[in-house]
């Protein structure tokens, strides 16, 4: 095989990015001064990046400057109830870690961050509105008022990454949470350490929603003037959308009709039997998932049908 031959079969060397070009990338997407960001990213889709997650929220906070503020989830696990001697011991605080991914667990350990004090949904934020937006987060709090706040200050969803990759705008759960929709969920929650030094479980209490279908919203969004840029970030597709907007469109669908959170597969148990307003039937799930040899999901299909545990309460 000559030279030639070898080189063109060669794969590609994988493009690096420096800060310099994400910060270039990010304003001609659309980040400016002084804006507050709720940050939603999929590191790995932008490309290996010199440094790794800390560089870009470097690239990100100077793309806002100091009057801006950098926002994403840092969400912790939660355990079934009553809690085990092993999970009560895994106190929920500052410093722990979330499963919610490189760039929030970075933003975490920043010098300059603030975190929430909700036990679970923890949000951690850098810059000019930070301490402000942590300090109102509590365990009082709906899981996700921090976006709900944002929403109406003129807050911008920054999205990098495919809607696989990336799912959502951020708001979604907010209109779930607003219009008190309910679904069957396991008692779950958390042991933290409350103001006055004791240490007590807090219990989940807020609906979720199956991530596959936050998709059908998207269609709805640019007719709305939500969608306010579109670009690239690095090697992943990216999107800045306005909060209130978004959330506007999503009250006004989910009003109309509960069932757009819900995906296309007619095996998904949390879509077709855990929501308070879901039709589907047990015996449907199942023989679906026996046709498609899912076996697996069908103790799960058994369990939401008989739970009675519908949230919030």
């Amino acid at each position: 095989m000559s030279a030639r031959s070898e080189a063109l079969e060669a794969p590609a060397p994988s493009a690096s990015f420096q800060k310099e070009e994400l910060v270039r990338d990010l304003r001609a997407l659309g980040l400016r001064p002084g804006d507050l960001v709720n940050a939603k990213v999929s590191l790995k889709s932008i490309g290996h990046v010199e440094g790794g997650p800390g560089t870009l929220l470097e690239a990100l906070l100077e793309a806002v400057g100091p009057t801006g503020t950098i926002v994403t989830d840092s969400f912790l696990e939660v355990y079934p109830l009553p809690l085990s001697r092993k999970n009560a011991a895994k106190l929920s605080d500052r410093s722990s870690p979330s499963y919610a991914g490189a760039l929030a667990n970075a933003l975490v350990q920043h010098p300059r961050a603030f975190r929430s004090t909700h036990p679970v949904q923890k949000f951690a934020a850098v810059g000019a509105r930070a301490e402000e937006l942590m300090a109102a987060h509590t365990p009082r709090s709906y899981a996700y008022d921090v976006l709900r706040v944002m929403a109406e200050q003129g807050g911008r969803n920054l999205k990098i990454g495919s809607e696989e990759k990336t799912v959502g705008v951020g708001t979604t759960h907010v209109a779930i949470g607003l219009l008190k929709l309910r679904q069957k969920r396991e008692r779950a929650g958390r042991a933290y350490v409350s103001e006055d030094g004791r240490v007590v479980t807090f219990e989940r209490d807020w609906a979720g929603a199956c991530a596959r279908g936050f998709i059908n919203f998207l269609p709805h969004y640019r007719p709305a003037g939500a969608i306010l840029s579109e670009g690239r970030v690095g090697r992943a597709e990216a999107k800045i959308t306005d909060m209130k907007r978004t959330l506007e469109v999503e009250l006004e669908l989910l009003r109309r009709d509960p069932a757009m959170l819900m995906c296309q597969d007619p095996a998904c148990v949390e879509c077709r039997l855990s929501w308070e307003f879901s039709t589907g039937s047990l015996m449907g799930v199942v023989m679906h998932k026996i046709r498609t040899r899912k076996f697996r999901g069908i103790p799960s299909a058994i369990l939401t049908r008989v739970n009675r545990n519908y949230l919030p309460r």
